[in-house]
């Protein structure tokens, strides 16, 4: 009879082996055509799809490797993008903290955020703190005025 840590071994071997197959799992939707993929993102009906069998017709050898989300501000409307991506690395220097961001003629602007570290990276934003921050940077300065 085995043990009860041989008996927990081989479980993780077989979770990891069936993790190990699957690839990292993205959200997908584009907000033209569901209003739940904007932010706050509301992924309660929201497919995920496994990257790793998603394929570009332009580079069939390329697999999904990583989750993107773009968000596009076109003459003043949002547009909000979650899937795949296939080339490049996560984040800005490897760190997914930080998104490209790129303005343009005629009132364009797009941010394209790319993660890896964990499945669904892609949904919520990663920049809440950036938020938090707004909030308490007037507080600290008429903090320091009253003392």
């Amino acid at each position: 009879m085995p043990s009860a840590l041989c008996m927990f071994c081989m479980s993780f071997i077989v979770l990891y082996s069936v993790y190990s197959v699957c690839g990292l799992m993205c959200w997908h939707c584009d907000s033209l055509h569901d209003p739940k993929c904007i932010d706050p993102f509301d992924n309660h009906s929201m497919p995920m799809k496994d990257c790793k069998l998603e394929k570009l017709e332009t580079y069939p050898g390329v697999r999904g490797t990583m989750c993107r989300k773009i968000r596009q501000k076109v003459y003043g409307k949002w547009r909000y993008y979650r899937s795949c991506a296939f080339l490049g690395e996560p984040g800005i220097g490897g760190d997914e903290r930080y998104c490209l961001m790129r303005t343009g003629t005629h009132n364009i602007f797009t941010e394209y955020c790319t993660c890896n570290s964990r499945d669904g990276c892609n949904g919520a934003s990663n920049f809440s703190f950036s938020f938090l921050s707004l909030l308490l940077a007037p507080a600290i300065i008429v903090y320091r005025i009253l003392l």
